[in-house]
């Protein structure tokens, strides 16, 4: 139960980082301060972050294994990425390896994280 209630904060803390990074980028573009270039750029890059401060929570909170951790809360966050992609009927086979990378950005992340406990 106990691992639960870590794993539902930090997906939480996952969505609202991204969510502020977002509506913070989507300012930028209003306010004409980013281009298009740069906002296409950082449409690709606020999810890996996301991901990867997501598995760097779970590293953090993980004993062993950190690896692991950030491949459980990256494929968790995946699910919802692909669930939600789905529902919306924009779902193309190039996004498969975006997702890989996602995935990849939560192992380091929580590699990472692991390693700034001890």
């Amino acid at each position: 139960m106990k691992y639960l209630k870590k794993l539902s904060l930090n997906i939480i803390y996952t969505i609202i980082f991204f969510i502020i990074l977002s509506l913070l980028l989507t300012t930028f573009h209003y306010f004409n301060i980013i281009n298009y270039q740069t906002l296409a750029i950082c449409k690709i890059i606020i999810p890996i972050l996301s991901l990867f401060f997501s598995g760097l929570l779970m590293g953090k909170k993980a004993s062993k294994n950190g690896w692991l951790e950030g491949l459980k809360i990256s494929l968790i966050i995946i699910c919802l990425l692909v669930i939600f992609t789905i529902s919306i009927g924009k779902f193309e086979p190039q996004k498969l390896t975006f997702f890989l990378i996602l995935i990849i950005s939560g192992i380091f992340g929580s590699i990472i994280g692991i390693n700034k406990n001890t």
